[in-house]
């Protein structure tokens, strides 16, 4: 779809949007009025946007479920080979880890109304493409901007890390939209040289979506300190990653930090909290203040909020003496709040084998806490968590369940859910929980009266192993047209699931021939953005878009009969057209054969469309009388056919195939029949024509004198001779041919 004009807004969309950048302006200018500014802006944004697809953050929303329930273009039945695949790929300068997001309708620098896709990467570059082309100004970024500020990102064989599968520790986590619109929050780290040394800092930067322009007086260098007993509650941005996505909530924007990758060095876990209006550090919390670890990492996944404000994060692998110790909780799914001023915990879940849990490296916090939607029975708040174990969590949000060791007192538990590690986060539809599992398939658990089912009531027959399990994401129109779509991040691929049962799979992108919709490499736990009929994946090296393929259509020329070896009465021609806007494509290069049937293409095929769209060309039929197809395509797109008939010509002549000179006796059947073939001017036989049989008056009979010729111009007549003997001439005539003669003699 291309680039829409402002023109093409409603007057009161065109207005709002004015209003917003005009406010957005003096915002900038008067950090005084910003807080006022933000509650119009949010508005506004509510008011254009509302109805629109917009992925803002990380899974879909603030509970982290995935789920895009407004979705009406991408059905189950237009998710198939034949009609969804690969749209674009537009090549980033480094490996794509967080998530995509979408905002739709955005008055970009250019003067044009966009849907724009916004990609990180961790060489620290930041990018708005247009979402729906790659034609004109849009094959080029909308802008795009370094965030390494004089630095490089930070090299991960400075640490010698061999398995965390990436170079460089730049931007790690999937950043977040302001609802308004106006605003994109996205941490980086970079390592800026000294005369002496290196510095490695973390930045929090706020940037101008139109533009990629730095607001709020930003980038500010992330620090911070905590209470902790041996004195070591000091942020070191040298050995912590930024790997779960931002969180936007309430005005707060939470930034969770973990291990680098290599757990030999001492690291902690952190949850910061900064203004989202004047980029002030508001609270910093440490996971583990007097003790180690406690990695807030979530594969991922940001950290999750619920109605009520209440922030929650799952620790991995650390140090743990919970409330009745120093406060330290690795391994343990956290729920926060505000006390006054302070971060602080307000309740949690640790499992009764955390210990063993870190001692086996199986860390809880490898999967991002789930807020699910209310639920029927004695527990309605409820939240999912997962780790490493493969042991699946249902806790009560509202009494959390904290630690015991002799059982966990939590709503319910389920032992191998998934075969080996939960990471990422599971996705959420219609009161089924979507788990994926590495090594392992994709599984649904119903939840009925607040409880899931203890085995999963369908997986897919696809395995998905190797570089993480598969991420997820749901696509559906309120609770019809549901799609699971899954990443495979080994030999990647993108899958469609049918949701309600998932051994039925719609499609995957290995199907297409010639590699079509081949996907580029992958990082493990990237996960999908899908909105407004488009599938958006970042890669090691490009942000790849799937959706609704562009198709050929017949404009002229379909449906016709002539004589074979002639030329169709009627002209061929083929429009190529965007399936979403109906807008007709240019410079498609379309290719059209007949099967092999004979016939002649002119111009000689292929041809290029022109300016509206179209090709045209002639076809002379085949030499011989068939009914022919003629499939027009062009790769990446729906093709065209026409059937076209190849039929006989009129009767020109008659001649004759068999009888002659027979000999028989008086009142005998001739030993055979006697054969004439009706022809058209290129010698192919004429069905349908009537051929009349006569012994000029020798007193013999036929079996029928008046014959219709069959499928191949045949007509055959048995005669039985008459009384006399002698010879007999039996004439064989029809309606403007020449007739023919049969020598018979009766003796």
């Amino acid at each position: 779809m291309s680039s829409r004009s402002v023109s093409a807004l409603s007057q009161s969309q065109h207005a709002d949007v004015l209003k917003r950048r005009r406010v957005i302006r003096i915002a900038r200018q008067q950090p005084a009025a910003r807080l006022v500014v933000v509650l119009f802006v949010l508005c506004l944004g509510f008011s254009a946007a509302w109805g629109q697809n917009d992925v803002l953050t990380q899974h879909n929303d603030n509970t982290r479920l995935g789920l895009n329930a407004n979705e009406t273009l991408l059905t189950p039945a237009k998710v198939t080979v034949s009609k969804f695949g690969k749209l674009f790929t537009q090549a980033v300068d480094g490996i794509t880890v967080g998530q995509p997001l979408y905002a739709s309708n955005v008055l970009m620098n250019d003067g044009q109304m966009h849907n724009v896709v916004y990609v990180a990467t961790q060489h620290n570059t930041v990018y708005a493409f247009d979402a729906d082309s790659t034609q004109g100004n849009n094959a080029s970024p909308l802008w795009s901007v370094s965030l390494n500020d004089g630095g490089t990102p930070d090299p991960i064989s400075d640490y010698g890390c061999t398995g965390t599968h990436y170079t460089e520790i730049g931007i790690m986590g999937t950043p977040v939209i302001d609802p308004g619109k106006t605003t994109l929050y996205v941490v980086a780290k970079t390592v800026t040289a000294t005369l002496n040394n290196s510095v490695r800092n973390f930045s929090l930067h706020a940037l101008d979506i139109t533009t990629g322009n730095e607001l709020l007086g930003g980038p500010v260098t992330i620090t911070g300190t905590a209470q902790s007993s041996d004195g070591s509650g000091t942020f070191n941005p040298i050995f912590q990653m930024q790997r779960p996505a931002l969180l936007l909530q309430n005005g707060v924007v939470y930034i969770g930090f973990g291990g680098n990758g290599c757990d030999v060095y001492a690291y902690n876990g952190w949850l910061f909290a900064y203004n989202s209006q004047t980029l002030q550090q508001e609270s910093a919390f440490l996971v583990t203040p007097s003790g180690r670890q406690g990695s807030i990492w979530q594969g991922g996944s940001g950290p999750a909020a619920d109605a009520d404000g209440n922030i929650y994060v799952a620790t991995a692998n650390g140090t743990y003496d919970g409330l009745q110790g120093n406060d330290d909780f690795g391994d343990s799914v956290l729920k926060m709040g505000w006390n006054g001023n302070v971060l602080s915990v307000l309740d949690f879940f640790t499992p009764y084998n955390q210990l063993q849990l870190k001692q086996l490296d199986l860390d809880l916090g490898s999967s991002g806490p789930l807020v699910l939607p209310d639920q029927p029975g004695p527990y309605p708040h409820l939240l999912v968590a997962g780790g490493k174990q493969g042991t699946l969590y249902l806790i009560n949000r509202d009494e959390m369940g904290q630690f015991n060791p002799d059982a966990d007192n939590i709503t319910q538990s389920i032992a191998s859910a998934v075969a080996t590690e939960l990471t990422g986060v599971p996705s959420y539809w219609n009161g089924n929980l979507y788990v994926a599992g590495d090594g392992d398939y994709i599984k649904q658990f119903p939840l009925v009266n607040g409880l899931l089912t203890q085995q999963p009531v369908s997986q897919t027959t696809v395995f998905f192993g190797g570089a993480g399990p598969a991420s997820t994401s749901i696509t559906a129109n309120g609770n019809s047209n549901g799609i699971l779509w899954a990443i495979r991040h080994t030999t990647s691929a993108l899958f469609a699931f049918d949701p309600t049962n998932l051994a039925n799979k719609f499609y995957d992108s290995t199907q297409a021939l010639l590699g079509r919709d081949k996907l580029v490499s992958v990082a493990r736990f990237v996960t999908p953005t899908i909105s407004n009929g488009k599938v958006y994946i970042g890669g090691t090296a490009a942000l790849q878009a799937y959706g609704l393929l562009p198709r050929l259509s017949v404009a002229t020329g379909n449906n016709q009969t002539a004589m074979e070896k002639t030329v169709l009465p009627v002209a061929l021609s083929v429009v190529a057209t965007d399936t979403y806007t109906s807008k007709p494509l240019a410079g498609v290069v379309v290719t059209c054969k007949d099967g092999g049937a004979g016939g002649v293409f002119t111009p000689i095929q292929p041809e290029t469309t022109d300016a509206t769209g179209t090709v045209t060309f002639t076809y002379q039929l085949p030499p011989s009388p068939h009914a022919v197809t003629i499939t027009c395509t062009s790769l990446g797109f729906i093709s065209a056919t026409f059937s076209e008939t190849s039929a006989v010509g009129s009767p020109v002549r008659m001649v004759p195939i068999s009888g002659y000179n027979q000999t028989a006796p008086p009142n005998t059947p001739l030993p055979a029949p006697l054969v004439v073939k009706v022809l058209d001017a290129n010698g192919f036989g004429v069905s349908g024509v009537t051929v009349k049989f006569r012994d000029n008056g020798a007193g013999g009979t036929f079996v029928a004198n008046s014959v219709i010729t069959g499928s191949m111009g045949k007509a055959t007549a048995q005669y039985t001779t008459g009384p006399n003997t002698g010879t007999v001439t039996i004439t064989a005539s029809t309606a403007g041919l020449n007739s023919l003669n049969f020598k018979v003699t009766v003796q």
